[in-house]
């Protein structure tokens, strides 16, 4: 158990929690214009991450299992359109948005339900007896949880983040990694994958369509769509790394 919570912590909660850190750096040492951009490299990490999961989702569904496709599309309901309803709600009433509600911490919640299920794989690897696997799907999902901070931390904007929303952001996205990989040695449903994989989906879904609103304008447009492209690639050079190490899917 210890190990498996040790390879947790490699792969998914030291990475957050530097790859948060150093946008923190970053974000604080750069001009409004490159703000826009971090904020778009954080968009299109987002946007490669929600079609992974989809990808991953919808592969699970049977195409004669009515049964799939009811926890696929509601997950990812509840994913995309209740925080939207939440929002809507609370700035119906003249409230601000609740800070657990805030789009830093709907990502976070996001890429944790994501690292929950690269969890899983790390586990299911090492309960195998396949070491080597198991540290290349370390080596690979860490890098890719270390450029996950930037999409935490862009999408904050102006608003300051403090220490404690530091260690609450990131243990809401760091530390399901180390659930997936203890709850990998059950058996676990293939709905269970799928709730989670849609669920995960469907909040990026909602953050990424919150932060193209908020930052593709007339005079904004050029910064988000070279940083969109920016966090795509860098999500993709990641993904083709581990295929080119290991032979794995990210």
């Amino acid at each position: 158990m210890l190990e498996l919570i040790g390879l947790g912590l490699a792969a998914g909660v030291i990475p957050v929690y530097l790859g948060i850190t150093t946008a923190m750096v970053i974000h604080r040492t750069i001009s409004r214009s490159w703000e826009r951009a971090l904020i778009g490299v954080a968009t299109g990490v987002l946007v490669f991450l929600f079609f992974d999961l989809m990808h991953e989702s919808e592969e699970l569904t049977g195409a004669r299992d009515p049964l799939s496709w009811v926890v696929f599309l509601g997950s990812l309901f509840l994913g995309f359109v209740v925080p939207a309803l939440l929002e809507e709600r609370q700035l119906g009433k003249g409230r601000r948005v609740d800070r657990l509600l805030s789009l830093p911490y709907v990502i976070a919640a996001g890429i944790g339900l994501h690292n929950f299920g690269e969890g899983l794989a790390i586990g299911a690897s090492y309960a195998h007896g396949e070491w080597t696997l198991s540290w290349l799907l370390v080596a690979g999902f860490a890098l890719h949880n270390g450029t996950e901070g930037f999409g935490i931390v862009g999408a904050a904007g102006h608003a300051p983040i403090s220490t404690k929303d530091v260690f609450g952001l990131g243990a809401i996205a760091a530390l399901p990694t180390c659930l997936g990989t203890l709850l990998s040695g059950f058996i676990l449903s293939p709905y269970f994958t799928i709730l989670w994989f849609a669920l995960a989906a469907g909040s990026l879904l909602y953050v990424v369509c919150a932060l193209v609103a908020t930052t593709y304008t007339a005079t904004r447009k050029i910064f988000m769509v070279y940083g969109i492209w920016a966090g795509i690639a860098l999500m993709f050079l990641t993904a083709k790394f581990l295929l080119v190490v290991g032979g794995l899917k990210s």
